[in-house]
């Protein structure tokens, strides 16, 4: 995707929204309701800045609309508080979500050291000029947006862990209708430094090492850049926080603090899921008195 839309520090996007009202007429009640249930898709959706060592912008939510809508429908829908700022057309993505802290200074602060020295040394400490002429580094009041932090930040996206779908391997854009998404699906917005690469997703960042003499960079000698540290799923979790009753018990603040944890292992994401279980909320009663 990325080497389709190379201009664009991320060509992912994500949907959401509308639920799908069912008309009802007395002679064709049940072929009606059926159609208007077969049409709903139920998602998972949550934006997460964990590069930036901060907390969801969005903190894991349910929703159910039309399965005609799109990944950026969903995730609009998932707060509609929040502002997002996206392209439009086929390889639709979000270029910035309104988020009013400072993100510059979040990444001077948090970013982990050994990634953005390992990425000074692939890019040859390309992506972090910011002298380059059409290739500014910006600061966006108000917006976590593409281009803050580095010049190749940005908003990208996984469905259930993947950035793909069918057998043709079709990458996910915010265009996509939620009818190509899996039922429950988790739809995971992260923000990236590194395309992905410092989020763990393979195959995914392409970096340039080079600008060109008119002050772009010189895609042409990107270099592929692997996973900086082996990532876990955190599918199940953002489920079941969603589905979580009690938003301001221990058991879902633990597992908010691992949902934010950009390196968290399997056994912190497996016992954060199991705080969350029926048994351990009842065992946690039991012991508070309540």
């Amino acid at each position: 995707m990325f080497k389709i839309l190379k201009n664009k520090a991320f060509a992912f996007v994500l949907s959401v929204l509308v639920m799908a009202l069912g008309v009802v007429v007395a002679p064709s009640f049940t072929n009606n309701a059926q159609a208007a249930a077969a049409s709903e898709k139920t998602v998972y959706v949550d934006v997460e800045k964990n590069v930036l060592g901060e907390s969801p912008l969005i903190k894991p939510v349910k929703v159910t609309l039309d399965d005609s809508k799109t990944i950026l429908d969903a995730t609009k829908q998932a707060d509609p508080n929040i502002g997002i700022d996206a392209t439009t057309g086929q390889y639709a993505y979000i270029k910035a979500f309104q988020d009013n802290s400072d993100n510059q200074a979040d990444f001077q602060a948090n970013y982990p050291s050994k990634f953005y020295d390992k990425l000074d040394t692939v890019t040859k400490g390309v992506i972090f000029k910011n002298d380059i002429l059409h290739q500014p580094i910006i600061t966006d009041t108000g917006w976590l947006r593409e281009k803050e932090c580095d010049g190749v930040s940005g908003w990208t996206f996984t469905v259930n862990d993947s950035q793909t779908y069918g057998s043709n391997g079709t990458y996910y854009t915010a265009a996509t209708a939620l009818s190509n998404v899996p039922d429950n699906a988790v739809i995971r917005w992260e923000f990236s430094a590194a395309m992905g690469a410092d989020l763990g997703i393979a195959n995914s960042a392409y970096l340039p090492t080079e600008v060109t003499d008119d002050g772009y960079y010189n895609w042409d000698t990107s270099v592929y850049v692997a996973p900086l540290f082996e990532r876990v799923s955190k599918s199940d979790l953002i489920r079941d926080m969603a589905n979580y009753e009690n938003k301001n018990d221990e058991n879902y603040k633990a597992a908010l603090t691992t949902l934010q944890t950009l390196q968290a292992t399997q056994d912190q994401v497996d016992e954060a899921i199991k705080g969350l279980s029926p048994a351990s909320t009842g065992a946690n009663m039991a012991v508070s008195g309540l």
